[in-house]
């Protein structure tokens, strides 16, 4: 799976007030002159695998330990592969918050970090403020509030296009889902009807791997006009090519968005993609101007998920700025509940933590097209699901 109602608010005018909160973690995290401690849970082995997260964080730290830290102190990322193995993932998080004494997680791109630990960041009083949020658990937990819109929101996002943007009357759903991933699934397609009082005409969240024929003269036979998908690119748009599907608009998951994808899509299909943040494969967006520079200065593969990194450490970074006087764990954690929104031009709404008991604050799509072996930017920025009119 390798993959706008933004108000402006300046970062130096962020209130640290707000929450009184309950005494924070451990006393050792709470050294005012070493290195802020920070920790992050990555895939880099295992089937979610995302080595350049961790890179593109520690290329940010570096940049700002160069100009001379955080008050002067040093920022030390300490990064802990779980190869996408919940036991090995617990044991990460407790390393983390007990042994190494973080003050916060910044970066964890891990496909099982939220579901295993958001128990732990809870009670330890710690907050995680993912690059790359995947299961449920990472949206709809009180100390995790990832920086992307993630693979539910981004669905609802995905079959809002299809009906009101490309004007799809048969909107169709066609994906593989993660165990423990229906809930999530389930809602992101309620949250379409509710928006836009329309329902889908065929789902199937059982696609499986092989040949894809039986699936796509399914899709076919129910009369689809688009169809949302997140599974394997290449056989399918080959056998849909056989099937002479052309006259149907695909709508790719995030995880898709990969300039291999781009390269096995027959010309004559229409296939779109949602993005999570602004398009990758255009440096010159908003936003993407800085991540560009940070992955080619330090030989970063440029990925979504690489802009993902660079925005959790900018965003750690900014409201680390706010905190007046030590930053320890318990500092750390009363900023981000109390932090003012966050305007970040990579994305479509403003990023926020906050004192709630979940967290999606990210919510818009960018949409590109396969074109010519690679992706097409389409017009009109990023898609923000509302109500229908």
């Amino acid at each position: 799976m390798k993959r706008s109602y933004a108000r402006t608010i300046s970062i130096a005018a962020a209130a640290a007030i707000g929450l009184s909160l309950a005494g924070a973690g451990c006393s050792s995290s709470d050294d005012s002159k070493g290195p802020i401690k920070v920790g992050a849970i990555n895939g880099v082995t295992g089937l979610f695998q995302t080595p350049e997260v961790p890179k593109a964080v520690k290329a940010v730290f570096d940049e700002v330990n160069a100009a001379g830290g955080i008050n002067g102190r040093k920022l030390e990322l300490i990064s802990k592969d779980d190869a996408m193995d919940p036991a090995r993932s617990g044991q990460a998080a407790r390393e983390l918050i007990k042994s190494e004494n973080v003050v916060a997680l910044a970066g964890s791109s891990s496909a099982v970090d939220c579901a295993v630990n958001r128990a732990t960041y809870s009670k330890e009083k710690v907050v995680s403020v993912p690059a790359v949020g995947v299961d449920p658990s990472c949206f709809t937990s009180p100390n995790i509030a990832p920086v992307n819109p993630g693979p539910f929101t981004l669905t609802t996002a995905m079959l809002y296009y299809a009906s009101e943007t490309l004007k799809r009357d048969k909107v169709c759903l066609a994906y593989t889902i993660l165990p423990g991933s229906g809930g999530g699934i389930d809602k992101a397609i309620k949250d379409w009807s509710d928006l836009t009082g329309k329902s889908l005409t065929l789902k199937n969240v059982a696609v499986g791997q092989g040949d894809p024929t039986r699936y796509l003269v399914q899709l076919k036979n129910a009369g689809c006009q688009a169809v949302a998908y997140n599974a394997t690119v290449g056989p399918w748009f080959q056998q849909a090519k056989v099937q002479k599907m052309q006259n149907i608009d695909f709508i790719l998951a995030a995880n898709s968005y990969t300039d291999a994808n781009a390269k096995v899509i027959p010309a004559d299909m229409n296939v779109y993609a949602g993005t999570e943040w602004q398009p990758y494969t255009d440096p010159s967006l908003p936003g993407n101007d800085r991540w560009s520079k940070i992955a080619d200065k330090n030989g970063i593969q440029k990925t979504a998920f690489s802009q993902g990194a660079v925005m959790s450490a900018d965003i750690f970074v900014q409201v680390l700025k706010t905190i007046k006087g030590d930053i320890t764990r318990e500092s750390v954690t009363k900023a981000f509940k109390t932090m003012q929104p966050i305007n970040y031009p990579m994305v479509g709404t403003p990023y926020v933590f906050g004192p709630d008991k979940e967290h999606n604050p990210i919510k818009g799509s960018q949409f590109v097209k396969a074109t010519n072996g690679g992706w097409k930017v389409l017009p009109g920025g990023f898609t923000v699901p509302t109500p229908k009119k």
